[in-house]
């Protein structure tokens, strides 16, 4: 089992992440987001291990100095591999780079076998679309996902922690109202 660390969004902001999701599953392109008990989110950091006890107090210290804060997604783009990913991804931000950053900072101590592609520096914020998807149907998929409306204001409202697979939502913390 591995671990994340994700933000989560209001429900504005999730909807028409829902609506994708939905429709690339009624034509069976990628595999149910919607059903698997995920939120649309962005994952800040992937652990192999992690303790929760530990881990939900430094959360909590983190989220208790942050104010709620929005990113704008901005642009559609693609992970290629055997399969590929289909992404939103927000522009940077100082915000959102400090945040991450002390994600790690504050779990150093509780977690072990951070995933590279999520270490600071490395990481592209993005939120999955699609997943799975081989490349004779990327086209279609392409093709609903550009229905999106862009640039996509995401306002951040939870970082939580899922175990997966299978997902298993373990964490949520609200940032505090601002």
């Amino acid at each position: 089992m591995a671990y994340a660390v994700v933000f989560y969004f209001d429900k504005n902001s999730e909807n028409p992440i829902y609506k994708i999701w939905e429709q690339l599953e009624k034509i069976g392109l990628s595999p149910s987001k919607y059903k698997s008990g995920i939120r649309p989110h962005i994952t800040l950091a992937i652990y192999d291990s992690i303790n929760c006890i530990d881990c939900e107090i430094n959360l909590k210290n983190l989220v208790a100095d942050s104010k709620i804060f929005s990113v704008q997604a901005n642009h559609l783009g693609i992970f290629s591999n055997q399969t590929s990913v289909i992404f939103i991804a927000p522009a940077s931000n100082i915000d959102l780079l400090e945040f991450q950053k002390g994600i790690h900072q504050a779990l150093e101590d509780s977690s072990k076998g951070a995933w590279e592609i999520y270490i600071p520096g490395n990481w592209i914020p993005h939120c999955t679309l699609a997943q799975g998807v081989d490349s004779k149907n990327l086209s279609v998929a392409l093709k609903i996902c550009v229905k999106m409306k862009l640039p996509l204001e995401l306002r951040i409202s939870q970082v939580g922690i899922v175990e997966f697979e299978p997902i298993i939502p373990l964490l949520e913390i609200d940032f505090p109202k601002t």
